[in-house]
């Protein structure tokens, strides 16, 4: 059965082994509080095993907890105790609602599974083509920690809708709905950064070189952060000179660099953004007033998958700066550290202005 491929061996068991052994644990206390008007609490305390059944094991463990968990509570719960018989159709749609759970969550399960199993072989590839063994284990131990956190949540989060359906409150349903989407969104994030990464290892990003005015990607990228006058402080320097360069990738890259920094930032401090235009370039310059990086561990911070003065733990798999400088590069540009004259760190964009003449391969 499809909804089956890639949940383990080891995990299936342990589907099976929750299913009965959890199936026998909850009848000790439901059995002794059970009343004419506990039958509801002794529904979905199935229920719920079953969802977690699901989970863990895929299909056929859920499937087992579903139809064990409609004996138990024929047996047990519904009179004529001690007997398997459905004298009410309420009963058997119970046990079809165990079944259905048990298929939608494991479909849920089953299909985070094979994605992130595709993930993986997405991994082997880009690690052949960098060569590197150490990449692979730190691509590896990023994927596992990192990609884990979303699919989980997101599983979780429909498992749930799944689960219970209509029993929700409108604020709980919205509640899980954002945690899926939020999860979802955190997904496609760290993929397109996987993806950007291998383009720019096979040198095959697309760059589109235009004049552009650096404040009109400034002011985007604080918009996406909803970064204003509190947090940080504009100085724009560089009068009516253009920066040559392709919009969505500086964005992308000052997104990356103003994050950092207004992560960085101690509270009450401001971000400060500069831009000088110099000769035939155009700086654009990232000023925090964190604890910075000391200067021997510079290049440090641009090696992918690690996190040092890069994302925190929560966010990503350490690409951000590695991206960020090859964004840059590939505009023919130039991303370097300085530390801040005070405290903390500045990142300086550096750019050909838009007058210079321009690179015969930015456009091929």
């Amino acid at each position: 059965m499809s909804v089956q491929r890639g949940v383990s061996l080891s995990r299936q068991l342990g589907g099976f082994a929750l299913a009965i052994g959890g199936g026998l644990l909850l009848l000790i206390p439901l059995r002794s509080l059970h009343g004419p008007e506990t039958i509801t609490v002794e529904v979905l305390s199935y229920q719920l095993l079953v969802v977690a059944v699901a989970l863990v094991g895929g299909i056929w463990p859920a499937l087992t907890a579903a139809a064990f968990s409609g004996v138990v509570l024929d047996l047990a719960f519904i009179a004529p105790y001690r007997d398997i018989t459905i004298a009410d159709p309420i009963h058997l749609l119970v046990l079809l609602m165990h079944v259905a759970i048990a298929v939608l969550v494991s479909f849920v399960v089953g299909r985070g599974a094979r994605t992130r199993r595709r993930l993986e072989a997405t991994v082997d590839e880009f690690e052949t083509v960098t060569g590197s063994d150490r990449l692979r284990g730190a691509l590896l131990s990023a994927l596992s920690h990192d990609l884990r956190r979303p699919l989980a949540s997101a599983t979780a989060a429909v498992g749930g809708l799944r689960a219970t359906g209509s029993a929700l409150s409108d604020g709980d349903r919205a509640a899980l709905l954002e945690t899926a989407d939020e999860s979802l969104a955190a997904l496609s994030t760290l993929i397109t950064d996987l993806l950007d990464a291998s383009r720019l290892q096979s040198g095959v990003l697309a760059v589109a070189e235009i004049p552009c005015d650096p404040a009109e990607v400034i002011l985007p990228a604080l918009d996406e952060l909803d970064l204003g006058p509190g947090q940080v402080r504009l100085a724009l320097k560089h009068g009516d000179s253009l920066v040559r360069c392709d919009p969505v990738l500086l964005q992308r890259t000052l997104v990356n660099l103003i994050a950092n920094a207004a992560r960085y930032t101690p509270e009450g401090s401001l971000v400060l953004i500069e831009t000088i235009a110099l000769d035939a370039r155009i700086d654009i310059r990232i000023v925090d007033e964190g604890p910075g990086i000391p200067a021997d561990r510079f290049e440090q911070v641009f090696l992918p998958f690690q996190r040092l003065g890069d994302t925190d733990n929560t966010t990503g798999l350490g690409l951000g700066l590695a991206l960020s400088r090859g964004f840059v590069e590939a505009m023919h540009g130039e991303l370097r550290p300085e530390q801040t004259p005070t405290t903390g760190l500045t990142m300086i964009v550096s750019l050909p202005a838009a007058d210079t003449p321009s690179h015969p391969e930015a456009n091929s």
